[in-house]
């Protein structure tokens, strides 16, 4: 995976994969990660036990929690990041199927726990957002299908990425979850562009989101209270921002230390 940015680099012969691993991996990012994990739990450790005896829980419930989801994404992406080009795209395209797949199906057997956005696949003992999977999947996809047009005899891959894009935009918006459809059409924008998309197209499309956006405020009660609650300078002490700013001003630069938070 690494390859993907810096160019491919040549194996030794016989030299094993943990070792070629670790000569071309790019190690800023990879003690970037570890360093953003490490604070997660730090933080964890401060702002959970609180809630967890709140609920009945081990005091350390959700910080357990976290460390084994880290631990195991931590591993799935340093396996990831051993595999070959071609093997990642081919896991990204099966694994982008399956996603869409999972978030057409979510009207019939998703369930949106009380909060009004159906979003989630219950297991019992764990949920799953397809959203969250379709974000990485979606953009090595999209990345194929582009590069994929500028073959000779290639098919049309930047309109069929196009399709997949708006398509999948749909289907987040009607869920609804705005955020994410915004976020996957910014980024399939994004990747056009840096794949030399016509700036009169650009232009329509910003204008085709700004009407969109306009028709979404007007007749959306969640789309209008979300932007009309981060526009009013009184800030509602039960939103995000409200509890962000309570955080900030009990806690100060330093917090209130582990377990109190």
């Amino acid at each position: 995976m690494t390859e993907m940015v810096f160019g491919a680099v040549s194996a030794k012969s016989g030299e094993p994969i943990i070792s070629h691993w670790w000569r071309t991996v790019d190690r800023v990012s990879l003690f970037a990660v570890l360093l953003l994990f490490a604070i997660g739990v730090l933080l964890g450790l401060a702002a959970s036990p609180p809630l967890a005896e709140r609920n009945g829980l081990g005091a350390f419930h959700y910080v357990n929690r976290q460390m084994v989801f880290g631990t195991a994404a931590l591993a799935g992406m340093i396996f990831l990041s051993m595999q070959t080009p071609t093997t990642v795209r081919r896991l990204a395209v099966v694994g982008f199927i399956a996603v869409f797949f999972a978030i057409v199906m979510l009207p019939f057997l998703g369930t949106d726990y009380g909060k009004g956005a159906v979003r989630w696949y219950s297991l019992g003992f764990i949920s799953l957002q397809p959203s969250e999977f379709v974000k990485p999947t979606f953009v090595l996809f999209s990345a194929w299908l582009m590069s994929a047009s500028v073959d000779l005899d290639g098919p049309p891959g930047r309109l069929m990425s196009f399709f997949v894009a708006v398509a999948l935009t749909l289907l987040l918006a009607l869920q609804p979850d705005f955020g994410q459809a915004a976020l996957v059409l910014a980024s399939w924008i994004l990747m056009y562009f840096i794949a030399g998309a016509p700036m009169v197209l650009l232009i329509l499309l910003a204008i085709g989101i700004a009407a969109a956006s306009t028709f979404a405020y007007n007749n959306s009660e969640h789309v209008a209270r979300r932007i009309d609650g981060f526009l009013n300078p009184e800030i509602d002490p039960t939103s995000q921002m409200g509890f962000a700013s309570n955080a900030i001003q009990e806690g100060g630069v330093f917090g209130v230390g582990v377990g109190e938070g």
